[in-house]
C-alpha cells in the first residue's frame, strides 16, 4: 500500500509539473486562433487556424519545456542544443507553411522563418533572465560553505528542487529523483557521485544512486537485493557495492 501511495505522489506531483506548459500552450494557442497573426487570419477559417496554432505551439512549448529541464554542463553545449532547436522548429513551421500556405516553398522563406524563430527565442529567454534577476535570492554569509546537495540541486529546475532520493544514469542523461518530483539533467553519474560524496547517500548499482534516508525497505528477489525507495521505485544492489550498502545499514 505504501508503495502505491508513494507511486500516485510521484505522478501527482509530475502532473502539476506539467500544468505551466500546457496552460501557456493553451492560452497561447486561443489567442493565436482568435487574433489570426501572420496572415492566418485571412488564410484559415477559425477551426484550421485553430488547429495550425495547436500544432506550432504545441512543438514549441514541447521542445522547450524539455531543453529548460536538461542541464548541459557547457556554455557550448546549450549554445548548440538551443540552435537545434530553432532550425528543428524553424523547419517544422516551414514544412507547414509551405503545404498550408502558397509562396512558402522558397528557401528565402525558410531562412527568414529560422531568423525570426532565433529572435523570438532569444526574447523569450531575456524575458525570464529578467525575472530570474527580479527574484529575492536568500543572502548568504560571506565565506559560508555551501552543501553539496544545494549546490547539485542549482542543477534542477526550481519546481523539482527538494532533498534528494535518488539518481538513476539513462544514456547520457541522469534522471534525479526528489521528493518534489524528477527531471533529467545532462550528466555522468560518476560527476554526481563526486559532486555528493559528502551527502548521506551511497551508489549501489553502476546506473543507481540514492540518499540513505529515502530508502524505506530492502527484499531479496531472485537472489537480488533491492532497495524500495521513499518515491516507490525499487533499486538494485549490485553484488560489488553490496557490502557498503550493509555497512550502511540499508539491509
Amino acid at each position: 500500500m505504501g508503495k502505491i501511495w508513494n507511486g500516485l505522489q510521484l505522478a501527482l506531483r509530475e502532473k502539476q509539473g506539467l500544468m505551466i506548459p500546457v496552460a501557456i500552450w493553451g492560452m497561447a494557442t486561443l489567442i493565436c486562433a482568435v487574433a489570426g497573426p501572420f496572415g492566418t487570419l485571412e488564410a484559415l477559417g477559425l477551426w484550421a487556424r485553430t488547429a495550425y496554432w495547436a500544432v506550432v505551439i504545441g512543438v514549441s512549448v514541447g521542445f522547450s519545456t524539455l531543453l529548460s529541464r536538461m542541464t548541459f554542463g557547457t556554455a557550448l553545449r546549450y549554445l548548440i542544443s538551443w540552435s537545434l532547436f530553432v532550425v528543428g522548429l524553424g523547419s517544422l513551421v516551414w514544412g507547414i507553411n509551405a503545404v498550408v500556405f502558397p509562396g512558402w516553398q522558397d528557401a528565402v522563406s525558410l531562412f527568414q522563418l529560422l531568423v525570426y524563430v532565433a529572435v523570438v527565442s532569444v526574447l523569450v529567454h531575456g524575458v525570464f533572465f529578467l525575472i530570474d534577476l527580479a527574484r529575492p535570492v536568500p543572502v548568504e554569509t560571506a565565506g559560508m560553505e555551501i552543501d553539496p546537495q544545494t549546490r547539485f540541486l542549482r542543477r534542477l529546475p526550481l519546481a523539482e528542487r527538494g532533498p534528494l532520493v535518488r539518481i538513476e544514469a539513462q544514456d547520457h542523461y541522469l534522471k534525479v529523483v526528489t521528493d518534489r518530483g524528477s527531471t533529467l539533467i545532462l550528466l555522468r553519474l560518476s560527476e554526481a557521485v563526486e559532486e555528493l560524496a559528502n551527502v548521506a547517500g551511497l551508489q549501489v548499482h553502476r546506473s543507481h544512486w540514492v540518499a540513505l534516508e529515502a530508502v524505506t525497505a530492502h527484499r531479496r528477489e531472485k537472489g537480488r537485493d533491492l532497495l524500495v525507495l521513499s518515491d516507490g521505485a525499487e533499486v538494485p544492489v549490485s553484488r560489488s557495492n553490496r557490502a557498503a550498502a550493509q555497512e550502511a545499514g540499508l539491509f
